[in-house]
């Protein structure tokens, strides 16, 4: 039977493919020395299989994107990840757009982890207009819907976000913008309460009540605003160098959990951009080689404090401190593009120290990968 599921799988995306405008395949093999980036450095390999196709349709297009990965020492955390969507551009003249977009998503891990299996819905609505032809005012609102197999994780969420983007022939490149976002955890915090009904007692004829046990949900909140920065310089026609910096405030909220973690690769639904607040800033340095070979070569560090959430000792005792992280990420990536498929190999490092122990822990992280793309008309 699952052989039978593959066959037909693999029938559908080639029969859909043949009449798509865009499709793309992607394979991505990965590796690490710690999968759950914590003190605890567990080794893992990770491959990815990935397809894309849309078809255009005039002003709207439809499109669907699956992606499996596949760890082998940590096979339960393996999942599908499915969407498919549809969008439209409104162009009002030459120099001003809309564009709308809606995605149903779904995640589905192995027993291990089925509390992350989810499905969402996904609003994008985006404005771009060109204030002159140097320089482009952007501005975007995303409505999410998540519903898990662990009711804790359920949310909705709104984020605002606008910029400005200015260039000059110097080769210059200046960006500016600010965010906006709201997250709301439908019943993070459950509780037990009667509830007093009247009905027959047990004699007929006689009234009593009865005390019926119902569980009551309560919604948690977190709104943050963040502002960030960016400058980009032409160094030559094959060398550039970009810096840029973020700064997010948490305006009101907290998480509501215990603790929250990262995974490699891997969504955890207790960590996302809405769990902290701090800075980060990063440098990338981007060089052309010879046989137009991309060399990129880039230095990320942060600082993260993560509201809620109690810093606790190796035996799980709390330390009567919030958690807070630094972070160093060095990364270097190779990419080189034929006509129709690009080839890519980057490394990253991450030294994180942390107030809590348990996530004080390096990381060593590669992966290469094979991206086909063919188009047959329409939008590129």
């Amino acid at each position: 039977m699952r052989r039978l599921v593959v066959y037909f799988s693999a029938f559908l995306v080639v029969n859909a493919a043949l009449i798509a405008n865009t499709f793309s395949l992607s394979f991505y093999q990965n590796m690490t020395d710690n999968v759950f980036q914590n003190r605890y450095s567990e080794r893992d390999q990770l491959s990815s299989l990935n397809f894309y196709l849309d078809k255009d349709f005039s002003k709207v297009s439809i499109f669907t994107e699956g992606n499996y990965a596949y760890l082998y020492d940590n096979p339960g955390l393996s999942y599908y990840f499915h969407d498919a969507g549809l969008d439209y551009l409104h162009a009002l003249n030459e120099k001003t757009a809309f564009y709308f977009s809606v995605v149903g998503q779904g995640a589905f891990y192995r027993s291990d982890y089925s509390d992350f299996n989810y499905l969402s819905l996904h609003f994008l609505g985006a404005f771009k207009t060109y204030l002159s032809q140097t320089s482009i005012l952007k501005s975007n609102y995303a409505f999410e819907y998540k519903g898990y197999s662990y009711s804790l994780f359920d949310f909705i969420s709104h984020f605002l976000d606008v910029s400005f983007d200015t260039y000059f022939q110097t080769k210059t490149t200046i960006k500016a913008e600010v965010s906006w976002g709201y997250k709301y955890y439908l019943h993070p915090d459950a509780s037990q309460e009667a509830v007093i009904e009247e009905g027959q007692g047990y004699r007929g004829g006689r009234d009593s009540y009865i005390y019926i046990p119902r569980t009551v949900y309560e919604g948690k909140a977190i709104q943050i605003f963040s502002a960030n920065g960016l400058i980009a310089q032409g160094l030559g026609g094959k060398i550039g160098l970009s810096l840029s910096g973020m700064k997010q405030w948490t305006l009101s909220g907290e998480n509501p959990f215990t603790s929250v973690e990262e995974f490699y690769v891997v969504e955890n639904p207790s960590y996302d951009s809405f769990s902290w607040e701090g800075y980060q800033v990063s440098s990338q340095l981007t060089i052309l080689v010879p046989w137009n070979i991309e060399l990129k070569m880039g230095y990320t560090r942060s600082e993260k404090e993560f509201p809620g959430i109690e810093s606790m000792d190796l035996e799980g005792n709390p330390l009567g401190v919030t958690r807070q992280d630094t972070r160093d990420v060095f990364e270097a990536r190779v990419e080189k593009d034929f006509s129709s498929f690009s080839l890519f190999l980057s490394y990253f490092y991450v030294n994180n120290r942390s107030n809590d122990p348990f996530f004080d822990w390096q990381g060593n992280f590669f992966s290469a990968g094979l991206e086909w793309n063919v188009f047959f008309g329409g939008k590129k």
